[in-house]
């Protein structure tokens, strides 16, 4: 598998994430037309990269518990807190 296919397809999920509504395992794996045993050996790697990726029941959706995003499909940012001065 190219490099850049790779790096597209985290684009991708990261995407699908983002939106949290990305429906059951089977769904997405289904929209983005690969195995459910495929689509978990990516959100391995996405955590591997950072993200912490878990499956909500209640929203049936996979969710970030820290809120980022990847940048260019490889590099996981997690957006900063802005604290207000007082």
């Amino acid at each position: 598998m190219a490099q850049h296919e790779v790096h597209k397809t985290i684009a991708l999920i990261d995407s699908e994430i983002r939106r949290k509504e990305t429906g059951s395992p089977i769904e997405l794996a289904g929209r983005l037309c690969m195995s459910v045993r495929m689509l978990y050996f990516y959100i391995d790697m996405m955590t591997s990269l950072g993200a912490c990726i878990k499956f909500c029941t209640q929203l049936n959706s996979f969710q970030y518990q820290e809120e980022g995003y990847f940048k260019d499909g490889i590099r996981w940012i997690e957006y900063q807190k802005v604290e207000v001065p007082k």
